[in-house]
């Protein structure tokens, strides 16, 4: 079950493969390295060309996301069976008591570091600060996917599946308030969104996913009048994650499978007006994506095992 991380600089694509499944990367604020982590427990932090240094999680569960705190680079980590961890900078970790035992999908720190979102399965939501800890938030539905915060603001956005159990209808897209702690939906449809992200300057948000029923890929632009989609070819794409470049001159998208033969790993830049494909990889599929703060880096990661159910 390898992994693959993929590096783009804006001028060449570089590979590194890793043994096991990575699911989550992150950068740290000035560039200098990434944080990677997976199944059982296992987290790296890797600088340069070095094959990573291996980071003590204290757990075997399978780690999902990562993010980097901007005040003092600690990493937030969540998972399987409601784990949360955090690593502060001299790779000393903590676990941090979850309210749930539900899967744990995705983490990301505010812009200055004062609170942090983390989604999970069975519309789980959860808001951590140091100085309250954690705290769950209601509203949510199916199961609950990327957080992207919008910026200069305390509003976030949750995407979501399309369906909670048994087939019930669900919103797959919310807006979240941070300051009374409340989630709005904002669309529903027949695609689960997967992947959000505001640009810089947080004007609108691109959110990607695919159409349950037809399985076809979906890309849309989200702003104050709602989700429009953007056209693209959608036939057995499966867009998964996506980020803004820093300047906001381009967006990172990338694709997982939903079943075997379905579709590639892709690693697409689009500037808003055409797509251009930078890599693609039939073997190995997209769960997460990340721009350096500093410079012009790209990193995704990818895995054989990967499906867009399970990112």
């Amino acid at each position: 079950m390898p992994s693959l991380l993929v590096l783009y600089n804006g001028s060449k694509v570089e590979t590194r493969r890793f043994p096991g499944r990575l699911r989550g990367l992150a950068w740290d604020h000035d560039g200098s390295s990434l944080t990677l982590v997976g199944n059982t427990g296992k987290a790296l932090k890797i600088q340069d060309s070095n094959d990573g240094v291996s980071l003590d999680t204290g757990t075997t569960h399978n780690l999902r996301s990562v993010s980097i705190g901007p005040i003092d680079n600690t990493a937030l980590v969540v998972g399987n069976t409601g784990t949360i961890i955090a690593i502060k900078a001299d790779g000393s970790s903590a676990k941090i008591n979850p309210p749930t035992f539900e899967n744990l999908r995705a983490v990301r720190w505010n812009a200055d570091g004062t609170s942090a979102l983390i989604t999970g399965n069975n519309g789980t939501l959860l808001k951590y600060t140091t100085e309250h800890g954690i705290e769950t938030i209601s509203g949510g539905r199916a199961n609950l996917r990327g957080i992207s915060w919008r910026k200069d603001t305390h509003e976030a956005l949750i995407t979501s599946n399309c369906f909670a159990e048994e087939f019930i209808p669900s919103p797959n897209l919310f807006v979240f308030d941070g300051k009374v702690n409340s989630l709005k939906p904002v669309n529903e449809g027949r695609s689960d969104i997967i992947g959000v992200d505001w640009n810089p300057e947080g004007s609108f948000a691109v959110v990607v996913g695919y159409d349950v029923v037809w399985h076809n890929g979906f890309i849309g632009r989200f702003d104050a009048s709602g989700v429009s989609p953007v056209e693209f070819q959608d036939t057995q794409v499966y867009p998964t994650a996506v980020r803004w470049d820093p300047t906001g001159r381009v967006t990172a998208i990338a694709t997982c499978i939903a079943q075997l033969k379905s579709g590639q790993g892709r690693v697409t830049l689009w500037n808003g007006e055409t797509f251009r494909e930078i890599y693609r990889n039939e073997d190995y599929f997209f769960s997460n994506i990340a721009w350096s703060p500093v410079g012009f880096k790209l990193a995704a990661i990818a895995s054989s095992e990967a499906r867009t159910f399970d990112s």
